[in-house]
């Protein structure tokens, strides 16, 4: 059963549901178990969620016990929604078959995200059997500064601007089920982080990512003739670490492809695990 929750709920019940939150196989992305994110997040999070008026949180329970908490978010104007929290104990199946007749009525005509670890494979096969399309398998990462040395890269990377956003725009190849197409990102351009890679003044590859407050995510890497670079990749990541260390960054994350993982791994990132991508249009 699922019901609207309190902020005494989240008194209540917080440190059981974030001792969920940090066991893959029980809780959903944004994960706190990448060694990033903390409880006092955690607390906030489920804060945000009660007081936003786009935002909701939902208790779940079976047969009178309650077995964690579910919160979700949209953008009207956009039709989006997102699976923010997900922490189930106990019922997967039933909480999300609860969840998902609650949005449908809700939010007819949206499309609906939710991200999983690979690791929850109680939720994985539940999104499988109901309609949603598995858009994104990647591998997430997690970086920490702390030692780390920026460097000096070489006259390829070119860093992206608003009067040369278009060398960004012929290497990025975007999918029709992305969020971030490159006009959203022109748009916010204030808030990303965009190297390229020239090659005889020509882009052939690209690096994209965005942060605040110590924290920096790679929202992803693009080659022009989508075959995959291994030095180059290395080039534009080394780019991007440098250019967070000088902005004082802690930690960054970066949810790579398969091909991708030995240079992170080289690099000093450490895999937190598969991180898979669902959506649903309602």
């Amino acid at each position: 059963m699922l019901i609207k929750a309190t902020p005494e709920d989240i008194k209540k019940y917080g440190e059981f549901a974030y001792s969920v939150a940090l066991n893959p196989k029980k809780s959903c992305y944004p994960t706190y178990a990448d060694g990033i994110k903390t409880k006092t997040d955690f607390f906030k999070a489920a804060e945000r969620a009660i007081a936003k008026e786009t935002y909701e949180l939902l208790l779940f329970g079976i047969d009178g016990k309650v077995e964690g908490w579910i919160s979700y978010y949209w953008i009207p104007e956009d039709r989006y929604l997102q699976l923010y929290e997900f922490n189930i104990n106990r019922g997967t199946k039933q909480a999300l078959a609860e969840l998902l007749k609650t949005i449908e009525t809700k939010f007819a005509g949206y499309t609906a995200y939710f991200g999983f670890p690979g690791d929850n494979q109680e939720a994985i096969h539940f999104l499988s059997e109901h309609g949603f399309q598995c858009i994104e398998q990647d591998w997430n990462h997690s970086f920490f500064f702390d030692g780390y040395t920026a460097k000096e890269h070489d006259d390829c990377i070119e860093k992206i601007f608003r009067y040369n956003f278009d060398k960004f725009r012929r290497v990025y190849h975007e999918d029709p089920d992305t969020y971030w197409n490159a006009d959203r990102i022109f748009e916010t351009l204030d808030d990303w982080t965009i190297f390229v890679y020239n090659q005889a003044d020509q882009p052939i590859a690209a690096v994209f990512l965005t942060g605040k407050d110590g924290y920096y995510e790679i929202y992803g890497s693009e080659f022009a003739d989508e075959v995959f670079n291994e030095s180059v990749f290395r080039e534009l990541l080394t780019a991007s670490l440098s250019e967070c260390k000088r902005l004082d960054a802690k930690y960054m994350t970066y949810f790579c492809a398969e091909d991708e993982k030995s240079v992170l791994g080289e690099l000093g990132f450490q895999c937190v695990g598969q991180y898979v991508l669902y959506i649903k249009e309602l």
